[in-house]
């Protein structure tokens, strides 16, 4: 194995000891020493890696963020059904929110930042729009099989990603203002209505 390979693998070990201990402690109550630990590796072999903590916290958005582009490859990948796609789109993206909460409040710590930190900024604009451009490729597929109604797949990509991001952030902020699991149905049900043709048309 290569120095780069080694270098890599490294990386990597650290970053998902990093989700690991976000998960365990939350952002807020982890210490790189828990990093150490859970990798199994020193605090001066992070730092070598890893100049800090901020930038230890840029890979792992990336890497979080592109596990969930994975998942959702995998998933959408063998169907041919244009409305079952955009509905596997919604809820992995609603059931990555609940099962990742963690996540999700670093990517808000990280939103306070974004007017003060230009890369950060980008980072998750960058993200935000791998996520956006696989709606709209769902959505250009229906258009495509002459399945959905007329619509902008662009503009419905991201309007797809704001009703996720919008009930997701309430409820991060107040888990009892409604039943998770029914207000995914609910959002499943009117983002592919606004998709589905009308009678006659």
């Amino acid at each position: 194995m290569s120095k780069a390979d080694v270098a890599a693998e490294r990386k990597d070990q650290i970053v998902r000891a990093t989700v690991d201990c976000i998960s365990k402690y939350g952002y807020h109550n982890f210490s790189m020493q828990d990093v150490a630990r859970s990798a199994g590796v020193s605090k001066g072999i992070i730092h070598y890696y890893f100049l800090n903590k901020d930038e230890l916290m840029m890979s792992v958005l990336d890497k979080v963020a592109g596990d969930i582009e994975n998942v959702l490859k995998a998933d959408m990948a063998n169907i041919d059904d244009p409305f079952q796609k955009i509905e596997i789109l919604v809820n992995v993206c609603f059931d990555v929110v609940r099962s990742t909460r963690e996540y999700y409040q670093v990517n808000m710590d990280f939103w306070t930042q974004i007017n003060q930190k230009n890369e950060v900024r980008a980072v998750i604009a960058s993200h935000y729009a791998k996520f956006r451009e696989t709606a709209a490729n769902a959505v250009r597929q229906g258009l495509a099989a002459g399945k959905f109604r007329t619509v902008d797949p662009v503009q419905y990509g991201s309007y797809i990603i704001a009703v996720i991001d919008g009930l997701s952030l309430q409820w991060l902020f107040d888990d009892k203002v409604f039943d998770y699991d029914g207000m995914v149905k609910v959002a499943s049900r009117l983002i592919i209505e606004g998709l589905t043709p009308e009678q006659g048309t």
